[in-house]
């Protein structure tokens, strides 16, 4: 008989938590239901430095994997795990988001590498912390809120507000800045303090991104889903991270990719904005992730009333939760990428 296809689901836990994983204790049993749909076989694969070398044998022995593992997780980053992820790639495995792909598309330089498109603005990128230091206060000086962001990261670390104190002045004025990350009050500080302190940000290959501050409010933030280049659903949350008043964030609503509001967005994202991105990034379609979103703020409406939207990042390492709109088109995807693979053995 024809073997079945297997495919590993990895996240990041400790090793107890890898011993008990099944396919419907945590988060992911829609997935694992919805390959054994294709009459695929689909298995927990719970990763962890302390034993990466166990996982990498695991992953060895599948067609493909699917990663969720978050940027920076537990003081750790990326750097071992990828480094499996691509030797299990070279032997023929399936690996999405392979980690070369998240170089390109997951990293917040790819808001300063497509500012010339819609989604775009005055963005500027800072790789070395002394550009940070000669060029921020040219732009602080215009009176603009401006927004940080170190090049990898998640759940608001390394995100920054800044702008001037009114009525400071000197080569080192006193600034108002505010933490993306949960429960962060405003802060004041001298201008060189706040720039020392990302200077962290700059360790190895790291850079920021630098773009002007736009408010949530009144309309909250739309996240886009998508699975290669095809919109898979929404959510919609309004956000209070970098506001004034600290303030306890508002649950993110998902909608299925049908949501009427939303209709343009989609529409621009798959018809422009991704082509767009794609020959930019030089990315092929069967290379985008099986499972990506992007997050937009709205800008102001065009003189026909129209929606305008502004990137704020593109998520790919750990995108969940998602709509429950998603599974059913990022696993067809996967099983579509996966069956190629195969055939081309």
């Amino acid at each position: 008989m024809e073997r079945k296809p297997r495919v590993a689901i990895l996240w990041h836990g400790d090793h107890a938590s890898r011993d008990q994983a099944t396919t419907d204790n945590n988060r992911f049993s829609p997935v694992f239901k919805e390959f054994e749909r294709y009459g695929f076989i689909a298995e927990p694969a719970v990763y962890n430095d302390a034993f990466a070398e166990e996982v990498r044998e695991q992953l060895l022995e599948v067609d493909g994997v699917l990663v969720w593992v978050n940027p920076i997780q537990d003081e750790t980053d990326r750097t071992v795990l990828d480094g499996v992820l691509r030797d299990v790639a070279s032997h023929g495995v399936f690996v999405s988001t392979h980690p070369d792909v998240i170089l390109k598309l997951g990293t917040k330089e790819v808001l300063f590498q497509t500012r010339e498109m819609g989604w775009g603005g005055d963005i500027s990128l800072y790789r070395t912390i002394e550009e940070l230091r000669q060029q921020l206060p040219i732009r602080l000086a215009r009176g603009e809120s401006r927004v940080l962001k170190q090049n990898r990261g998640n759940n608001g670390m390394g995100v920054w507000r800044i702008e001037l104190v009114d009525g400071t002045q000197g080569d080192n004025p006193e600034v108002s800045v505010i933490h993306a990350l949960r429960n962060s009050a405003e802060e004041r500080m001298p201008l060189r303090a706040f720039v020392n302190r990302c200077e962290a940000y700059f360790a190895g290959d790291g850079q920021m991104v630098d773009q002007p501050f736009h408010s949530p409010i009144p309309d909250g933030m739309v996240r886009c889903y998508m699975s290669h280049n095809q919109g898979v659903g929404f959510g919609h949350q309004y956000v209070t991270a970098l506001l004034r008043n600290p303030q306890e964030p508002k649950p993110r609503i998902y909608h299925p990719e049908t949501k009427p509001e939303f209709h343009a967005l989609k529409v621009r994202m798959e018809n422009e904005w991704i082509p767009q991105l794609q020959q930019i990034l030089g990315i092929e379609t069967e290379s985008l992730p099986i499972i990506w979103d992007a997050d937009f703020l709205f800008g102001a409406k065009t003189a026909t009333g129209e929606e305008t939207y502004v990137l704020c990042e593109i998520n790919v390492s750990s995108v969940y939760p998602y709509p429950d709109s998603a599974p059913a088109y990022f696993v067809k995807n996967a099983v579509e990428r996966i069956r190629t693979k195969l055939y081309e053995k």
